[in-house]
């Protein structure tokens, strides 16, 4: 927290609201002498510029928006006497609550709530049932989320807190997070269900078992139990079967007598919480260690909203009445981000993620301490290994015989930041093909947009990193062979095309012969006339045409798996989407390849680059260049070379 990053720059009729038109400036670096060439003129035509440097060499331009940036930045690119571009922005803080007390929730840090957080605050329209005694709507950091509710005691609509203990445990759950005052819940953009069911005096096992039923009906994804008794009620355990078999998570807590049993928290189908120390080191000493336990998280002077007779306020409460509601909202994150979890994959995910205490097997301590973060971001990797498996899967289990669209599995995964993200920061998975991306986990997954790959092509190629929909950090064009092994010292980088973006394509049906060399020099080679590659239909996106070998592949049939079975079908669907539109046209090169020097035709698209390799087996003739292998050493360093503890896939077979 609190590292910079860059934003887009407000035109001067938006001073930073993020709405109306958006301005795109760019500087330009231009040689020493060069800014009175009529080419460069013609170039800047039509532009508003001005200068910010005392020599002159250095312009800031404006263009209207993103699309007429993209054109004349590509035809500038291309120009000699360019020294360098970058995007002009202006740069802020990055995302952190601002609640006034956020910086004493210890039990926020301890189970890397924040982490969490990067992706989701909860789904505003998700509900997670209180039953116990009842919440002071009216708390400042509970105003305008508590849904009408019950008051079971009294049977009216009134479900008022005489207690505290309910609004207590509301505010862990759900107070407002970025507002400036008091503390931010774990899952603070989803709604709370007040149902009473007792005060001071406790609480009886048919009304909380009615309180269920009751929560289940108005639509409750999460009921907390933050209550217990060392006596079973088997109304108690039905009405949990129950919430369990419509996917309803119980999270209970497991009681504050370290040698006594506590109900319904041992029932097998609640999520046990035991309770921590405030830093999530230790056992709090007055948990349970018979009752069973699923995890545990900190129990022990939390931070929360209160209410007594005095009036709302905030104050530390301890127990794991308080220690069941940090998992609560937890699972409403997980929800948030993947509804069709089940209670089972909930508690599997919350139990593989948690951080065992020492010494291991304690009683009480079940799986460890709660991971929020961890527990978030895999309940979202199921639907990175969806994708993955409709074209991979296949190849995978030798039931096609092709070049990876992805790539075996994923090497790294990780949170990365993007503007346009909700939270500013989005998950990727690296393959080695591809980078896989989530900018909104919250949407409707029943798109193909959804899980998208990046723009890793132009971003390598011109050297600039895209961290928002038109905001972007300088970098330098990457070093890194396009095609051949690694080691190769023949073929083009991806710097080699830098200049080559805005060359106009060839007629129709021409044959390709043209060369580029590791320089970037385009030259001709009639030899090559032979494999017979024509220039095929241009793409009016980009003005580029796609070379025949690579226009079949992209509307080529083969071998998926979908719908829980293998079928036959387009591999791309549109044609473009796991590539991008093309951004250069096709060359070929000479480059070593399995150590040996071929004949290789490379053609860059946005996402991907392509590669023929005539010398290859059928089936492995037209490949994915290994981007995102190639991306990730450009960005951060040289990548792992084995599969990430969290490979999407590896994480959906654990679930199933």
């Amino acid at each position: 927290f609190g590292s910079l990053l860059p934003a887009p720059r407000a035109s001067a009729g938006d001073p930073g609201t993020g709405t109306g038109t958006m301005a795109t400036g760019w500087i330009v670096w231009v040689e020493p002498g060069t800014l009175g060439d009529p080419g460069l003129q013609q170039a800047l035509a039509g532009l508003q510029a001005r200068s910010i440097a005392p020599g002159g060499d250095q312009l800031v331009i404006e263009f209207h928006d993103a699309r007429q940036a993209a054109d004349r930045v590509a035809r500038l690119l291309a120009r000699a006497g360019i020294r360098y571009l970058e995007p002009e922005v202006r740069y802020f803080f990055q995302y952190e609550p601002n609640d006034e007390l956020f910086a004493q929730q210890s039990w926020a840090a301890t189970t890397r709530l924040p982490e969490a957080w990067d992706l989701t605050t909860g789904r505003d329209d998700l509900v997670v049932a209180v039953i116990d005694s009842g919440i002071y709507a009216d708390h400042p950091d509970l105003a305008g989320k508590v849904l009408p509710g019950y008051d079971y005691l009294r049977r009216d609509p009134d479900p008022d807190d005489e207690v505290g203990h309910g609004t207590a445990v509301a505010g862990i759950i759900a107070a407002h997070a970025d507002d400036a005052q008091g503390i931010a819940g774990a899952a603070g953009s989803v709604k709370l269900l007040p149902l009473k069911v007792g005060d001071a005096s406790g609480a009886s096992s048919a009304t909380i078992a009615e309180a269920i039923y009751a929560a289940i009906e108005q639509g409750a994804d999460v009921i907390n139990l933050s209550l217990g008794a060392d006596t079973p009620s088997a109304t108690l355990e039905q009405a949990i079967a129950y919430a369990y078999e419509q996917r309803v998570v119980v999270v209970a807590a497991a009681g504050n007598k370290p040698d006594a049993v506590t109900f319904p928290a041992s029932y097998a189908r609640t999520i046990s919480v035991g309770g921590a120390v405030a830093d999530g080191t230790a056992l709090a000493e007055f948990s349970s260690r018979i009752t069973r336990v699923d995890l545990v998280a900190p129990a022990v002077n939390n931070l929360t909203t209160t209410w007594s007779d005095a009036g709302p306020g905030w104050g530390t409460v301890s127990g794991t009445s308080f220690s069941a509601p940090i998992v609560s909202g937890t699972v409403a994150l997980m929800r948030s981000v993947q509804p069709e979890l089940t209670v089972e994959q909930t508690r599997s995910l919350l139990t593989r993620t948690a951080q065992p205490l020492q010494p291991a097997g304690q009683p009480g301590t079940g799986a460890g301490l709660l991971d929020a973060g961890a527990a978030v971001r895999q309940a979202l990797l199921p639907s990175l290994a969806r994708t993955w498996q409709v074209a991979d899967r296949p190849v995978s289990e030798g039931l096609a015989q092709r070049t990876w669209l992805w790539g075996p599995y994923a090497f790294a995964v990780r949170t990365e930041p993007y503007n346009e993200s909700p939270q500013g920061t989005r998950l990727v998975a690296y393959y080695d093909k591809a980078r896989m991306e989530v900018t909104e986990p919250e949407a409707p997954q029943d798109t193909s947009w959804y899980v998208t790959n990046g723009l890793l092509v132009r971003e390598l190629i011109t050297g600039q990193v895209q961290v928002g929909d038109t905001t972007f950090l300088p970098a330098s064009p990457a070093q890194i062979p396009v095609a051949g092994d690694p080691n190769d010292t023949l073929g083009p980088t991806y710097a080699s095309f830098a200049r080559l973006l805005a060359v106009p394509p060839p007629e129709v049906e021409t044959v390709i012969v043209q060369t580029i060399d590791r320089g970037g020099q385009v030259g001709a080679d009639e030899r090559l006339a032979g494999y017979g590659v024509l220039a095929g239909p241009l793409i009016p996106e980009t003005n580029h045409r796609v070379a025949s070998v690579f226009w079949e592949y992209l509307n080529s049939q083969g071998v998926l798996y979908q719908g829980g079975g293998y079928v036959t079908g387009a591999l791309f669907d549109p044609a473009f989407y796991a590539t991008g539109f093309p951004i250069t046209e096709a060359y070929w090169t000479r480059a070593i390849v399995a150590g040996v020097v071929r004949d290789v035709l490379v053609q860059c698209f946005e996402r991907r680059c392509l590669t023929y390799t005539p010398d290859n087996p059928e089936g492995w003739q037209v490949e994915m260049g290994n981007v995102g292998q190639h991306y990730y050493r450009w960005r951060y360093g040289e990548p792992p070379y084995e599969p990430s503890p969290e490979d999407p896939m590896a994480v959906a077979l654990r679930l199933n």
